[in-house]
């Protein structure tokens, strides 16, 4: 029997082997809880650890950090999502 749990608070602030970072294709610190957990993991550390991936990264790719100054995660998991505020081109 499987159980669900709905938990009404950030997933930043949840006890963890590894968060998901909703990230963009250059790794960078963004909005949201993109930039929560920059904000939370330590802003320079973790943009240099980003900075050892080649970007831009496709959608659909992912990329672990550690999660450096996070008590309540191990890893952070940078997962790209699709780019909706462009139409990409059809292929030919």
């Amino acid at each position: 029997m499987s159980k669900i749990e709905l938990i009404n608070a950030s997933c930043a602030d949840q006890t963890v082997d590894a968060v998901v970072n909703a990230a963009n294709s250059g790794l960078w610190a963004g909005g949201g809880i993109c930039g929560v957990i920059f904000q939370k993991a330590g802003l320079k550390e973790l943009t240099q650890a980003c900075s050892a991936y080649k970007a831009p990264l496709n959608d659909g790719d992912a990329v672990i950090t550690p999660a450096f100054n996070m008590t309540n995660a191990k890893n952070i998991i940078h997962a790209v999502g699709p780019d909706f505020s462009y139409t990409p081109t059809a292929f030919k």
